[in-house]
């Protein structure tokens, strides 16, 4: 959440909502990885699950000290394209999430304790629509923290002092979540 919270603030709405969606489209990969067995590797290797973390700790660090360097966009001209760095929100997104194994092993612990052998679906399906139903409700959560920033971003955006904090902040938070990361790794 904090994570979307943060692509809002820093580059809008348009990249928080594709933010969302990278998010729970690389969790469907999860959910898929726990329906048919292969997030099991992940757990079997803990190597893999380290050089994973690391990698998604250094790519949410170089993603927050490019957000702390990043220059102010030039004021929007009405009917102008939307600024790239919003549709680069859905591939760092995607890249960020697909490599946190923490959610690979979320589905993997948590979707089996609701299926059973004796469902009249298999078990594969079962974890499916477990996770589907999961990945779903997750997104209320995303709308009302992608609208709160939104509000926030609003509020701050004539305040050039705040939008120039915001920005610094937000990378910083990038950067501390990719060191939290990486420290728990090592």
């Amino acid at each position: 959440m904090i994570y979307m919270a943060v692509q809002t603030l820093a580059h809008g709405a348009r990249a928080g909502w594709l933010s969302s969606a990278a998010f729970h489209l690389a969790s469907y990969l999860h959910i898929l990885l726990a329906a048919f067995g292969v997030a099991v590797l992940i757990k079997a290797a803990p190597a893999l699950v380290l050089g994973i973390k690391l990698v998604g700790a250094g790519y949410l660090i170089w993603m927050g000290i490019r957000l702390v360097i990043r220059r102010p966009a030039p004021r929007a001209i009405p009917g102008s394209p939307p600024v790239p760095d919003a549709s680069q929100a859905f591939r760092d997104s995607l890249i960020v999430e697909g490599l946190n194994p923490k959610s690979a092993l979320f589905y993997l612990a948590f979707l089996p304790q609701f299926a059973t052998p004796d469902g009249a679906f298999p078990i594969w399906l079962q974890l499916i629509v477990l996770g589907t139903m999961a990945n779903l409700l997750f997104s209320l959560t995303d709308v009302f923290c992608i609208l709160a920033a939104r509000a926030v971003k609003v509020w701050a955006a004539p305040r050039a002092q705040l939008t120039r904090l915001g920005r610094w902040l937000g990378g910083l938070v990038l950067i501390a979540m990719g060191l939290r990361l990486g420290g728990e790794s090592i």
